[in-house]
């Protein structure tokens, strides 16, 4: 392409950041006659654990979506500098991470009862990981918040006839019916449910940048012909990336991103226009610069 392929992709990221803020400027929320606002009128879930949890279950999405755009302006800072070959691919897998969770909590018509066992079920592992922050003594401010958070919404539960699973481990949360997927499994239908094997993929190849494993940091690797060890025939390497590969390894991000956000948009009643333009500039842009091929990319890749 003619045009510089990181400065296309970092553009392409702007415009789904434009798209949101757009829609958020001119709504701070989910609109009237939306999905989520017929989901709190319908709300009898009051208890100890909120005055208003359905509300509750439908606008915390949010904190997470602005989250998510954060990491993915850092990934576009990153593909226009000249350094970050491997961290844009650690920001990548967090963007994959971070977006897992709203998606879940706002998958369309599963109901308000659904939704927030869901968003009590992510409560409690925040509030379980709280527990564990501080160590050495038995009673801490924090642990004894986060045990008092996890009583009021086990209470509540119970009092709304949710079932509460495994309440008196030590270390993993206790959780209501049945136990939020792993993230693997999200991760393989938030990217591309008809081929299953794509979002793992995408997962592990970030994973392994981020953790520092040897496949991940080989995948970088550039030999050339200079010995720096001839005893040992030890060869110099340097590490590169191109655009192409990147796009490649890092395509979980982009893709994750607009599950939410048009699962987002459709909960909140948010005119889709603006954001449908803009998915289908960042998956032409990602395409073309991937070498990716319309008819060998999964359905969830190509232009809509």
């Amino acid at each position: 392409m003619r045009q510089d392929p990181w400065a296309e992709l970092a553009r392409s990221l702007e415009g789904l950041r434009a798209a949101f803020d757009d829609s958020y400027e001119s709504s701070h929320g989910f609109l009237p006659g939306s999905p989520a606002s017929g989901e709190c009128q319908r709300d009898t879930l009051a208890g100890s654990w909120g005055s208003h949890p359905v509300r509750d279950a439908n606008i915390t999405p949010l904190s997470s979506v602005f989250v998510m755009f954060d990491h993915l302006d850092s990934l576009g800072t990153l593909f226009r500098s000249p350094g970050g070959i491997t961290a844009s691919h650690t920001i990548a897998r967090a963007t994959l991470d971070i977006a897992i969770g709203p998606w879940f909590l706002l998958e369309p018509e599963i109901g308000e009862r659904e939704r927030v066992r869901r968003y009590m079920n992510l409560r409690l592992q925040s509030l379980k990981e709280q527990t564990h922050l501080e160590s050495g003594a038995d009673s801490t401010e924090i642990r004894d918040h986060a045990k008092d958070r996890i009583r009021l919404i086990l209470e509540a539960a119970r009092a709304h006839r949710f079932e509460v699973r495994r309440e008196r481990d030590k270390y993993s949360p206790p959780f209501l019916g049945d136990q939020m997927p792993r993230t693997t499994s999200l991760a393989s239908q938030i990217i591309a449910p008809e081929v299953p094997v794509l979002g793992p993929l995408f997962w592990r190849l970030g994973s392994a940048v981020t953790h520092g494993q040897q496949h991940g940091i080989t995948m970088f690797f550039e030999r050339t012909d200079q010995l720096v060890d001839s005893a040992h025939g030890d060869a110099a390497v340097r590490m590169q990336a191109s655009s192409q590969d990147t796009a490649l390894r890092c395509g979980g991000a982009p893709l994750a991103a607009i599950a939410v956000l048009q699962r987002l948009f459709a909960q909140y009643g948010w005119d889709t226009d603006r954001l449908n333009t803009a998915i289908a500039d960042v998956i032409r842009t990602w395409q073309l610069v991937s070498g990716v091929r319309t008819h060998q990319a999964p359905a969830t890749f190509l232009q809509r």
